[in-house]
């Protein structure tokens, strides 16, 4: 009897025990890990636009930098909206890294396409911000900027951006909108084109090409008529060189109005007649999802640059104005 009262007095001391060394052993582990985050963590500063004084300006954060995954972080990081209503993010949620190299604090980042939707203004809000935040970690001192594998080059012809090239507060011009009067093509019930003249607001920032095709997407003022263009249709891209317009446009542009010609060819020289109308556009080249494609047989070959189409047109006079 007494010697079962000693066997379990002793498991009783032994569990004890255990449990002690078990508490200090995760107390020491918890410890360790704790230090190990702590040294990743770094006091970064993110640069936004700010709206009020019309510059950069940053906020200070706490984060966990792995020299394996820290342009994610930080990029993503850039992304969320800053605390002070006066601060924006200068980082379109849609844009994405596409990939990045880093070697000898020299870092090669190449970025979704979604930064030629951006204005001169806002690319250059974008660079600035962000080659003064990602410089501000220890693993980066030069930022050589790719857009969907194509190099971006800069005056000067500077290879790298630097604190020592590029300005922590470059002079932004407040955007500034302007009335201008556009002619756009719409359809009617005879299954041609009629002009609706509208006055538009335009930003300073967006170029004309990029309003007259969003105009058409939001469809016409005017009841008589009718809409040419799905609006599921998204605009990917907008540039114009050598009076050639590329109009690179979302797969939804060809599957809603796939299969029926008359539809096809009201759609398609909606865009290209209303556009031919600015004095620097001669043609329009299609960009499907950023690539040139073939229609069927009976189709408008939209493979190759279209100039204008007068005979779709059915009235040249003013249908309305705003």
């Amino acid at each position: 009897m007494k010697n079962n009262k000693k066997l379990f007095l002793f498991g009783v001391i032994f569990v004890i025990i255990a449990i002690f060394i078990i508490a200090i052993f995760s107390f020491i582990l918890s410890t360790l890990k704790s230090n190990i985050s702590y040294k990743n963590m770094q006091n970064i500063k993110i640069y936004y636009y700010d709206k009020v004084n019309n510059n950069l300006s940053y906020e200070p954060k706490m984060l966990t930098l792995e020299k394996e995954n820290f342009i994610y972080t930080i990029f993503n990081e850039m992304k969320v909206s800053p605390k002070s209503t006066n601060l924006t993010s200068s980082v379109p949620e849609d844009l994405e890294i596409l990939g990045y190299t880093l070697t000898d604090y020299n870092l090669d980042i190449n970025i979704s396409n979604h930064y030629n939707n951006l204005s001169n203004v806002e690319k250059l809000v974008f660079r600035s911000s962000f080659v003064w935040t990602i410089t501000e970690t220890d693993f980066v001192n030069n930022v050589k900027i790719f857009v969907d594998g194509e190099e971006q080059k800069y005056n000067d012809n500077i290879e790298y951006l630097n604190r020592s090239n590029i300005l922590l507060n470059p002079i932004i011009s407040p955007d500034k909108i302007e009335r201008e009067k556009v002619i756009l093509y719409f359809a009617n019930q005879n299954n041609k084109l009629v002009e609706e003249t509208r006055n538009i607001q335009v930003k300073q920032n967006k170029s004309m090409e990029l309003h007259i095709v969003e105009e058409l997407i939001n469809g016409p003022k005017l009841e008589e008529n009718i809409k040419t263009i799905p609006s599921e249709t998204k605009i990917r891209n907008i540039k114009t060189e050598d009076s050639i317009c590329y109009v690179d446009l979302s797969s939804d542009f060809i599957t809603k109005i796939s299969g029926n010609k008359t539809n096809e060819s009201l759609a398609i020289y909606s865009i290209v007649n209303s556009l031919t109308n600015l004095d620097n556009v001669n043609k329009v080249q299609f960009l499907i999802d950023g690539e040139k494609i073939n229609l069927s047989k009976n189709s408008i070959d939209i493979s190759q640059p279209l100039g204008r189409y007068e005979n779709i047109i059915q009235n040249k006079n003013v249908a309305g104005e705003d």
